[in-house]
């Protein structure tokens, strides 16, 4: 059980999930700067809250006699599109809160004045677009903005929960009226565009956050536990790749059931297509076709990721057939894509797939290796190993980063854009 006092958590994104203001300053400034006006005093207050056509209407009633709102929304959604689809980024502990609230059984929508054609491939980017369970726009609300609260009631129509065990978070004060109004709580993320009504926002909402890690303040944080994931081939010793933890999220890939029954782990589910072996006799076991796109082995990352867990093991998945292995470190690389902590151990071998980020591994016996598994990894940094690296670049049509060795205790690595795979291999006449 949790303390968490709401049964659905209503999101806003410009300003409030996503860290996208920015993107509507640039577009403002291309937007007027093409029909020779300033862009208006006050103008980004104005219009906080309204939806996108409301926007759209209100620009060309103030400033554009003549041009047709559809045409500046069309346009509008041009200049931002691809930012949204590659750069825009989460606030500080969004992913983090997400997963939690996730875990924890509240249920998740969005609840935006953005058109899907921005928000979808913005969420699909961050890899947090599959923790929601419905997505809600102004346009599926008749264009009506978020004052009206109609976007918040549909939400929680949708998902189910009454208003009163809903809670919005916010960033403008339309919007937190509109979740009072709904009868909803409201929380307001604090962003910069909306300063000058911190204090009209603070007499209506039911806490102020300057990211979601402040939500502390409001309700316990749970321990993050791990998800492991067991394949159905271990050729080192599997006792010294999995060391259990409270709360461990145990999935098998297909015959993964029986590494894991030898190490006296019950799984939570079995998941697989069972070509190459039998289900259990007893347990939860979620079937496959054969002929799919997924192996069994992403198929339990995905599956974990949408349960809300940030902290992957797989156990295992190492040696045998190369191109099972591959694949294997290529759902690690998927894992981290989406924003998670992911490694594989066999008890021989440990790989890291680290995307823009920073470790600190122990010394072990052996070799240390990093790769490219981006096009390019740039900001690589390496301290504390034979062959330092300090702000470099690996590509990943050159093994720059192979068999390096410890110099000290401890290593550590930092990458500052793209995905890079740590391994770390024991010395064969040691194991």
């Amino acid at each position: 059980m949790h303390d968490i006092p709401f049964k659905a958590a209503l999101f806003d994104l410009d300003g409030t999930l996503l860290d996208s203001m920015y993107v509507w300053k640039r577009v403002d400034e291309v937007f007027f700067a093409a029909r020779g006006i300033p862009i208006p005093p006050d103008y980004g207050r104005a219009i906080a809250g309204m939806s996108f056509r409301e926007t759209a209407q209100y620009t060309v009633d103030r400033y554009l006699p003549g041009e047709d709102w559809r045409d500046v929304c069309a346009e509008w959604t041009r200049l931002s599109q691809l930012e949204y689809a590659r750069n825009v980024r989460l606030k500080p502990g969004a992913m983090r809160y997400l997963r939690l609230l996730r875990r924890a059984g509240v249920k998740l929508a969005v609840t935006t004045a953005l058109t899907p054609d921005l928000f979808e491939p913005c969420l699909a980017h961050l890899g947090v677009d599959e923790l929601f369970d419905v997505f809600c726009s102004t346009d599926h609300t008749g264009g009506r903005g978020k004052l009206s609260g109609e976007v918040y009631r549909l939400a929680a129509n949708r998902l189910g929960v009454a208003p009163a065990d809903c809670a919005v978070f916010e960033d403008v004060l339309a919007g937190i009226r509109g979740a009072k109004a709904a009868g909803m709580r409201a929380y307001c993320v604090r962003d910069r565009h909306s300063e000058k009504d911190f204090d009209a926002i603070a007499a209506l909402a039911d806490g102020m956050i300057d990211d979601f890690f402040d939500m502390r303040r409001h309700h316990a944080f749970p321990p993050e536990p791990r998800c492991v994931v067991f394949t159905a081939r271990c050729e080192g010793d599997p006792r010294a790749a999995y060391a259990p933890e409270p709360g461990d999220f145990a999935l098998c890939a297909d015959g993964g059931w029986k590494l894991a029954q030898s190490l006296g782990v019950a799984p939570d589910l079995v998941i697989g297509d069972f070509d190459s072996a039998e289900p259990p006799a007893s347990g939860a076991v979620e079937r496959h076709p054969v002929m799919k796109d997924d192996t069994d082995t992403m198929l339990c990352i995905k599956r974990g990721l949408r349960e809300g867990y940030g902290r992957f093991l797989i156990v295992g998945g190492f040696g045998g057939r190369f191109d099972h292995t591959l694949a294997n470190l290529q759902s690690l690389a998927y894992a981290a894509a989406h924003g998670a902590q992911a490694e594989m151990a066999d008890g021989c071998c440990r790989a890291i797939a680290l995307r823009e980020g920073s470790v600190r591994l122990a010394r072990r016996q052996g070799k240390l290796s990093l790769f490219a598994m981006s096009d390019r990894c740039r900001g690589v940094t390496v301290r504390g190993a034979l062959y330092p690296l300090e702000d470099a670049e690996l590509v990943n049509d050159f093994p720059l980063g192979v068999s390096n060795e410890y110099a000290a205790d401890h290593v550590e690595i930092a990458v500052a854009e793209g995905t890079l795979l740590i391994v770390q291999a024991d010395d064969p006449a040691r194991a």
